[in-house]
């Protein structure tokens, strides 16, 4: 028998009855921020939800902003995926952005119950003034690696640095993101179609663009 494998300590009847009690806690408080909101849900509902009692809630988090701290660690994870599966893919530069962008919207309104509290959680993450939040620099480096293989196949335009294309390029989705965030009927996805046709637009090679009217 291999050693390594003989020496992984097995888990315990009661480590995994509290990691089931947990995990079960997580559920409940999941599905009550994406049916009520992050703020109008209490702690007591989720405990009632989970059918403990309110001090076994605290026995597992120190407060619903902890189970909120977890779902951004989720989103992260999540955002990771969509990155393998949109910016890294096959295909032109303008394909794969608009594919992020539908598929990011898509899942936020799905969530939007807690995706704003969620995002906001996201911006808190961000360090030091002047530094880029967490979440924008996990995307940056795909984009501009996605920009540059476009000036390389004379997709995107090379007049300009893919890096501040890639900056461009988040800043638009960025902003859609904000204005959701302080308009709860503002129509996310369909602005965040429209940035991403707009971004492909403006990162087409000059040569390939109609010309206007001069008149």
């Amino acid at each position: 028998m291999d050693s390594a494998v003989a020496h992984v300590p097995v888990e315990g009847r009661r480590e995994r009855k509290k990691r089931e009690l947990r995990s079960r806690i997580y559920q409940k408080a999941q599905e009550l921020f994406l049916t009520q909101g992050f703020d109008a849900t209490t702690v007591e509902q989720i405990a009632a939800a989970a059918d403990i009692a309110p001090a076994t809630f605290f026995n597992h988090f120190q407060g619903k902003h902890a189970l909120l701290g977890e779902m951004t660690t989720e989103v992260f994870q999540h955002l990771q995926e969509l990155i393998e599966q949109y910016l890294l893919r096959p295909g032109t530069a303008q394909e794969r952005i608009l594919g992020f962008a539908e598929r990011a919207a898509s899942d936020a309104q799905a969530a939007r119950g807690v995706a704003r509290d969620v995002v906001l959680e996201l911006m808190r993450t961000s360090a030091r003034p002047g530094e880029t939040p967490p979440y924008l620099a996990r995307i940056f480096t795909p984009i501009t690696k996605t920009l540059r293989e476009g000036q390389r196949k004379r997709e995107v335009r090379d007049d300009l640095d893919a890096g501040f294309l890639a900056e461009m390029v988040l800043g638009a989705l960025n902003a859609t993101f904000i204005s959701w965030m302080n308009d709860p009927d503002y129509p996310l996805e369909q602005r965040l179609r429209q940035a991403a046709a707009f971004i492909g637009e403006a990162i087409r090679p000059m040569t390939t663009r109609p010309r206007r009217s001069t008149r």
